[in-house]
């Protein structure tokens, strides 16, 4: 009896948490951030009480209203922007934020990512999205993008380029293969790139290597 009371206290406290972080989750998006008040009225953008305004995306400067999720101008995902928000406009400018090479990746990815859930991803927007994730070094990111892009728009003209930079990811997934001693699927990613680029020497340069350390 007195385990089985045990499970039920057990599960009413998880419900009771859930429930609480679904309220938290709510409140940040209609909570003022000066004086607390929790707005209702979702179509507004500044607070009824103290005036403060909610929701406005730091990216482009675009003050919408309480309910949007995503700025209705550039896109940018606007929790980030409610979140940095309450941080002093001063403070924000000293520590540079959102200003990074990898910020300004993450909210251009972003963008391209809710702009495709919109309208459908355009060649232009795939072949973006590689180059992003190329400067940014996230390979395997880097081949499965690509592929998809090439199975999308096989005649674009973006697809040279793309096709480079899917190069240069299964060079780099090769070489970490590698590094994990994992020559059969080293040789995988190096054969891969070598049939879209043949001419790559680098690539070449590594299967010669793993050839003669045979």
């Amino acid at each position: 009896m007195k385990r089985n009371l045990f499970w039920i206290v057990a599960l009413v406290a998880v419900v009771f948490s859930f429930s609480l972080v679904g309220n938290f989750a709510w409140a940040l998006k209609n909570v003022c951030p000066r004086c607390g008040l929790v707005v209702e009225n979702l179509d507004l953008t500044n607070c009824p009480r103290c005036g403060k305004t909610i929701n406005k995306c730091l990216i482009c400067g675009t003050v919408n209203p309480i309910k949007n999720d995503n700025c209705s101008k550039c896109n940018a995902s606007l929790a980030e922007s409610r979140i940095k928000g309450t941080i002093a406009s001063e403070t924000r400018k000293d520590l540079k934020l959102s200003e990074s090479p990898r910020a300004r990746i993450e909210i251009e990815l972003e963008q391209i990512k809710q702009k495709a859930g919109k309208d459908g991803l355009t060649a232009e927007q795939g072949a973006r999205q590689v180059e992003l994730l190329t400067a940014m070094g996230w390979w395997s990111e880097v081949n499965a993008v690509a592929d998809d892009f090439t199975t999308r728009f096989p005649k674009a003209e973006e697809t040279a380029d793309v096709a480079a930079n899917r190069v240069i990811a299964l060079r780099h997934l090769g070489f970490l293969a590698l590094e994990d001693q994992d020559i059969e699927e080293a040789k995988k990613f190096l054969n891969k790139g070598l049939s879209i680029d043949p001419n790559d020497r680098a690539t070449k340069n590594l299967l010669k290597k793993i050839a003669e350390t045979k």
